[in-house]
């Protein structure tokens, strides 16, 4: 699915589910007021994105006050789904187009499933295209979900080797971060006979050949997936081989360092080669031999199910670091800051239903409810101080961000003003389906990614900000059922 395509399928969906259909009976034409007027909505609305973007870049705000403005929107957007979109959409087709309760509730929840199924299909695929970086919740899922696919590959190397399958999968894991990629020409030198062993090596890609200078050295030739050098580490014994490339290769490094201090703060894993190092009676040969027979009921599924099962979400930092890349080409390199046209896709999956709804309810504003307005305004403010300060965090500069913000708030007013248009003289069974469809959009989104993010930075008070929200719009309502 493309980038552009997964971000505006909301819209197209919308126009073809209404194209054809016959506008009920009495229902209202298309007004200047009802177009000019759903369209300063979808301004209005999206107007607290450059706030929240100015509150974000330039305020350090505490992350609990974010996290509560945040769960407010949410409540009131719940709220408003509930009432106004959900049963509201059942009542007119039961009651104004008498249709029987149970069709007139398999309109809206097909379109709430539909709508939510939709929007969740292209969030992966926006996310994976680099706009996972638009959120700090989908940013740490996406980066924890790369790093277990790393750990999987990494893992599946080392166990090559009879050392690392003794050693606990959940500890090695915490070898990732410090591994790091050497690539080399072919008939270079990977390391000579009495060098001091400096690491372990695990062939990615290409072929190294080893020829032994002593005994007990490695012979012949190995490919991709091959682990060397990791018993020297034990024996403290010098290379006694020499390792050439036999073409392009890219090796996976890990240094004794780093292999020092991971042990070190894992009392299984160094108790584990300390008992390695108490067979070494004849060389790496003693060592060789016991790890054969500790290791001939190895399960690797197993042993790789407890290492990828060991990686950690990561912090806020962390993730922003990973997105950089590890030699700071920042947002503008290999490992940039996420596609800006993936990211300006994500933000506008996100504002999309929720402009269509309101271009579709509005008429004039002597009617209009503004319940939903608030909630759409409110919730914005949050999502837009949090991705601001997350892509600020990454290396984007305020420009590119007032840019993308500047971009979704346009985009907003011209998807008020279509779901009007094509909304306003559809019937009452399409218009509530499209409505129910856009729902499911918002529904998930709350689900996925505001709630969640919520309550990580705000813990359980959020649960109270949640329930004044929820009162907060349904006083509005009350009110319109004064009129």
């Amino acid at each position: 699915m493309g980038v552009l395509a997964s971000s505006v399928l909301l819209i197209p969906m919308a126009i073809g589910a209404v194209a054809s259909t016959e506008p009920a009976h009495g229902a209202l034409k298309v007004t200047a007021e009802s177009a000019f007027g759903s369209a300063f909505l979808g301004l209005v609305a999206a107007s607290s994105l450059m706030i929240g973007a100015a509150l974000g870049i330039y305020v350090r705000a505490p992350k609990r006050v974010v996290a509560a403005i945040m769960a407010f929107g949410a409540g009131a957007l719940i709220e408003s789904l509930a009432i106004e979109l959900a049963f509201g959409g059942a009542e007119a087709l039961i009651a104004e187009e008498k249709l029987p309760p149970l069709v007139g509730w398999l309109w809206v929840a097909g379109g709430f499933v539909v709508g939510g199924s939709v929007y969740s299909a292209a969030t992966i695929a926006l996310d994976n295209a680099g706009a996972a970086v638009r959120k700090a919740s989908s940013l740490r899922k996406f980066v924890r979900r790369a790093r277990r696919e790393k750990a999987t590959t990494m893992l599946i190397q080392l166990s090559s080797s009879d050392l690392f399958r003794s050693l606990p999968a959940s500890d090695l894991v915490r070898l990732i971060p410090h591994a790091d990629t050497r690539r080399l020409k072919a008939g270079e030198t990977v390391f000579k006979p009495g060098e001091i062993a400096d690491g372990v090596y695990l062939i990615e890609k290409g072929h190294v050949e080893f020829r032994p200078e002593g005994p007990g050295g490695m012979d012949g030739t190995y490919g991709e997936g091959h682990c060397f050098g990791e018993l020297e580490l034990l024996t403290n014994e010098n290379r006694q081989e020499l390792a050439v490339t036999v073409d392009e290769v890219q090796l996976l490094f890990i240094p004794r360092e780093d292999f020092s201090v991971v042990m070190e703060a894992s009392p299984i894993l160094r108790d584990a080669v300390a008992d390695l190092v108490k067979v070494h009676t004849h060389g790496t040969f003693g060592i060789e031999h016991h790890l054969r027979q500790q290791t001939r009921d190895f399960d690797q599924k197993e042993w790789l199910a407890e290492g990828v099962a060991a990686v950690a979400m990561p912090s806020h930092e962390e993730a922003a670091h990973h997105v950089k890349g590890e030699h700071g080409k920042g947002d503008e390199g290999e490992h940039g800051g996420g596609s800006p046209l993936a990211i300006f896709a994500g933000a506008l999956l996100d504002g999309v239903p929720e402009s269509i709804v309101l271009g579709a309810a509005f008429t004039t504003f002597a009617t209009f409810n503004p319940t939903f307005l608030v909630a759409v305004f409110m919730s914005n403010l949050p999502e837009a101080m949090a991705s601001s300060a997350q892509m600020k965090r990454i290396g984007y500069s305020p420009a590119r961000i007032f840019g993308l913000w500047g971009s979704l708030v346009v985009a907003s007013a011209v998807a008020a003003l279509i779901g009007n248009l094509f909304l306003a003289t559809a019937s009452e069974t399409w218009i509530t389906f499209v409505e129910a469809f856009a729902g499911g959009g918002i529904m998930a989104m709350l689900a996925q990614t505001m709630m969640p993010e919520a309550y990580e930075e705000g813990g359980t008070l959020v649960g109270l900000a949640t329930i004044a929200g929820f009162l907060a719009a349904l006083f509005f309502t009350a009110l319109e059922l004064a009129h």
